[in-house]
């Protein structure tokens, strides 16, 4: 029987996140995950965009906040004697529709709050920075078989917000692997290949887990960082009814497409919500993902049980961006990834303790949660260190912004917040 200071179930980015956050700590951290290696799993599938672009001054903030450690990734890890994950800052634009500039009121707010700088973009100087972009208006986006899909409508894109402290991380599951190195550098151990079948319980609290192999791990802290299996561990734990804020894994594709004649790729990603896609560059491909338009019914899938190949999903992503790029040829053969997210019911994760005295929640990640890894180790140490999170929240000194921010945002308590859905 083995026995360790805390187990994290989960090694994607945001369990090796925790991991290396709590051994620079001095505690004894085991990541138990049922994939192959660090990062296999939904961060693999991760567009790895990094912006501050938010409706909540806490989520602007923290990600403004892990900007800062990206720029900084290798003093960051302290520990990185292979290659590295690599961030690129190109800025990212936000289009604007005609009569919709009041939807991204409390965006520009939260920016304005957090000292993040944004530009206000003309079509004239969007057509500048974006050769052989399409302005016109398409939305609201509809599915391949209704009417209109693919046709202008009147009305135009009439500018857009450039953040230039944005932009995406090369490799995310690199960015995972590096996080483990670090972490076991500190001393922190990893298994691989293994599943999570009981949560363990003594004297009213969590005393460690149950493997699949029948080995018994031993902690009197249990971290649920298992993305889109977070909520069957929850199931194991039995804390499932206790949550004001639930989590279900979706299933999402994104489209590969060799980018149209004229892309800078480095003019940055672009959010469009009228054509209900976002775009980003990726060597000589434009990467297509979807910003989940009110047409498109969110797939909600057994984890362990879901198609993985691309479908006509696929297909209306490409299409949709070829709206706002004439010359994007849509290739014969379907390039891309599919992948899950862990989406909780607002789209903002779930980073706290629980009803069972040492079991703790870093869920609902999405696709959103990604760019904030590096914040979020130290995020989930100022919970864990904190026995009393629930009646006076924990505080995250974020040092680069020179504020702190209170974790009670997060909490699993929360009433459900207005967010646009992966915009968050």
């Amino acid at each position: 029987m083995k026995a360790f200071d805390a187990i994290i179930i989960g090694a994607g980015v945001i369990g090796c996140s925790i991991s290396l956050a709590l051994a620079r700590r001095g505690i004894k951290t085991l990541n138990v995950d049922a994939l192959p290696s660090a990062g296999y799993g939904s961060t693999s599938h991760s567009s790895a965009i990094v912006r501050p672009f938010y409706s909540h001054e806490t989520s602007c903030a923290l990600a403004h906040e892990a900007r800062h450690r990206w720029l900084g990734w290798r003093e960051f890890l302290d520990y990185a004697p292979g290659p590295i994950a690599r961030y690129v800052e190109t800025g990212g634009l936000v289009l604007i529709r005609d009569g919709t500039d009041h939807q991204y009121e409390n965006n520009l707010a939260m920016l304005d709050n957090v000292g993040v700088e944004f530009q206000r973009l003309s079509p004239q100087e969007i057509e500048k920075k974006y050769p052989g972009i399409s302005l016109r208006a398409y939305g609201p986006p509809r599915r391949q078989h209704e009417e209109g899909f693919g046709e202008p409508v009147a009305g135009e894109i009439t500018g857009g917000i450039f953040i230039p402290a944005s932009g995406y991380v090369s490799d995310p599951q690199l960015a995972a692997s590096n996080l483990q190195v670090a972490a076991e550098h500190e001393g922190s151990t990893f298994s691989f290949n293994v599943r999570v079948t009981d949560i363990l319980r003594g004297g009213g609290a969590i005393s460690g887990v149950q493997l699949g192999d029948g080995d018994i791990i031993c902690a009197p802290t249990v971290v649920n960082a298992a993305g889109p299996h977070s909520s069957v561990i929850n199931d194991l734990a039995g804390i499932t009814s206790s949550l004001n804020i639930r989590t279900k894994p979706h299933r999402h594709e994104v489209a590969y497409l060799k980018a149209p004649p004229g892309y800078r790729q480095n003019a940055g990603f672009i959010v469009d919500l009228d054509a209900g896609v976002y775009q980003r560059p990726d060597s000589a491909d434009m990467l297509i993902g979807s910003a989940d338009p009110d047409c498109d019914p969110p797939e909600i899938v057994d984890p362990d049980d879901y198609n993985d190949q691309l479908t006509a999903q696929w297909t209306a992503q490409a299409v949709r961006a070829a709206q706002r790029w004439p010359e994007l040829g849509i290739e014969n053969n379907a390039r891309g990834t599919v992948g899950l997210y862990d989406v909780s019911d607002d789209w903002i994760p779930i980073y706290d303790r629980t009803e069972l005295p040492g079991f703790y929640l870093a869920i609902g990640t999405s696709g959103n949660q990604f760019k904030n890894a590096p914040v979020v180790g130290d995020l989930m140490a100022a919970i864990i260190e904190n026995r009393d999170h629930d009646s006076a929240p924990s505080l995250l000194n974020l040092k680069s912004l020179k504020r702190s921010v209170n974790l009670s945002f997060y909490s699993r308590n929360r009433d459900i917040q207005e967010t646009a859905s992966v915009m968050a």
